[in-house]
């Protein structure tokens, strides 16, 4: 199992690559940032709501560099919010002229907020999970995109295993699988909208993933060992391994690959 101290392969897939993360102040998106920056990524956009845990995901990607450190740049903005997406992605633009890779990864979960089951899902809370999770992906794409038109590039956004399943209480929350669901949809269309402009879009689709997000549901230990045999592999995954299916889907490795969700779920969705 892999985990954030161990060797990673550093073949230099994202050398001269600018790479904006939202969402990386922890969790997946710190993990995917630590990654692209150990692959060798020119520069690290980190664009998260949180500052402090923003600006140590900027320490850790210098450190995690190598011979030669990602540039690293914290910028704060909340995805759901326009102005500051255009802002964010205008400051991008002056400070490294391009974009190569965008991972859509800022998202809530609805569950401290009263997601559940749409007759007891308020309406304030279905709008909130959604402009969050789903008009997020959407501002951060229509903002991103056109640092990618001269050069194309590749979008990778973090969907959810809930939004291929249903889901038993008290993870059965409606607002948090229509959002993903959308985000698979969003991916589908982008991705032929822009191939033409050499821009592959594709998601990943994680199950239970030990974060921040989930940090409540794995304290109890009977509601763990439940999260975990929710697949076949019978455990939960770590930030690194989600980390690692987003990277293949931004590298060359994977340039023939566009408009697909890979699910990184432990075997949940065949099941």
């Amino acid at each position: 199992m892999a985990t954030l101290d161990d060797a990673i392969p550093t073949r230099g897939r994202f050398r001269g690559r600018v790479a904006v993360v939202t969402g990386a102040a922890r969790g997946i998106g710190r993990a995917v940032a630590l990654r692209l920056a150990r692959e060798g990524a020119e520069g690290v956009v980190v664009l998260d709501v949180r500052r402090e845990e923003g600006r140590e995901t900027v320490r850790l990607v210098e450190e995690a560099g190598g011979p030669a450190p990602s540039r690293a740049l914290f910028v704060e903005a909340d995805v759901s919010r326009a102005e500051q997406v255009e802002a964010a992605a205008e400051r991008v633009r002056r400070e490294f002229g391009r974009c190569h890779v965008l991972v859509n990864d800022a998202g809530i979960s609805g569950r401290p907020i009263g997601d559940g089951p749409v007759h007891r899902c308020s309406l304030e809370t279905w709008e909130r999970v959604l402009a969050v999770n789903l008009t997020g992906v959407f501002l951060s794409s229509r903002s991103f995109i056109p640092l990618m038109m001269e050069e194309g590039g590749a979008v990778v956004s973090i969907a959810s295993d809930d939004a291929l399943l249903g889901s038993l209480p008290p993870t059965d929350t409606h607002a948090y699988s229509a959002s993903k669901g959308g985000v698979i949809a969003l991916t589908r269309a982008m991705a032929v909208s822009y191939a033409a402009s050499r821009i592959r879009v594709n998601a990943v689709a994680p199950g239970w993933v030990a974060t921040p997000m989930t940090a409540d549901l794995r304290s109890d230990p009977q509601m763990a060992a439940r999260l975990a045999a929710a697949c076949p592999l019978n455990r939960i995954a770590t930030a690194e391994e989600i980390a690692g299916a987003v990277a293949f889907l931004a590298s060359d490795d994977a340039a023939f690959v566009t408009g697909v969700t890979l699910p990184v779920e432990g075997g949940s969705t065949v099941w």
